[in-house]
């Protein structure tokens, strides 16, 4: 995106975008809400954005050269590629990657907390106890963790195994 115009006034910044709105030009405002939190009010202006391709139109269109947006326009869809091959859908990507990275952020730490040892005790006194109740806890919250890490990594293959058999 690039940056068309530079607002002082957030009311002048909503009406050009509006405008850019109403002929169906992808834009947005930045820094919008700045000047509300900064100690002066007009210390950072308003930037509205537009797509690159759609530069040239905005600018004709909030300038008034609207004859001129208007050419612009005939010539973007002259040159646009044909409905048929636009509109063909993408192969989708149908791998659940995201279970995985989950999976490892619960095996991880899982591996981590195995590696905690009980203490070494010679004499058992009430407070050596409850650490090793302690991290007899951990230790089952660690195989908590593992197992559902399983749990997610076999649920990866089978979404992704059947997501093969519908794409094939």
């Amino acid at each position: 995106m690039v940056t068309v115009r530079a607002y002082w006034s957030p009311v002048e910044a909503g009406l050009a975008k509006s405008l850019l709105d109403d002929y169906e030009i992808s834009c947005a405002l930045v820094d919008e809400d700045t000047n509300r939190y900064s100690g002066a009010p007009f210390a950072v202006p308003t930037r509205l954005l537009v797509l690159k391709d759609q530069a040239d139109q905005a600018i004709r269109i909030l300038n008034g050269d609207l004859e001129g947006a208007a050419k612009l326009q005939e010539v973007a869809d002259n040159t646009a590629l044909p409905t048929d091959v636009a509109s063909e859908p993408e192969a989708l990507n149908n791998n659940p990657w995201e279970l995985l990275v989950v999976a490892f952020l619960f095996l991880v730490p899982g591996l981590c907390v195995l590696q905690t040892k009980y203490p070494v005790v010679i004499a058992i006194s009430s407070r050596i106890r409850r650490e090793i109740a302690a991290v007899t806890i951990i230790h089952f919250l660690g195989w908590l963790g593992i197992g559902f890490a399983a749990v997610l990594v076999a649920t990866y293959f089978r979404l992704w195994r059947s997501s093969l058999k519908m794409e094939g």
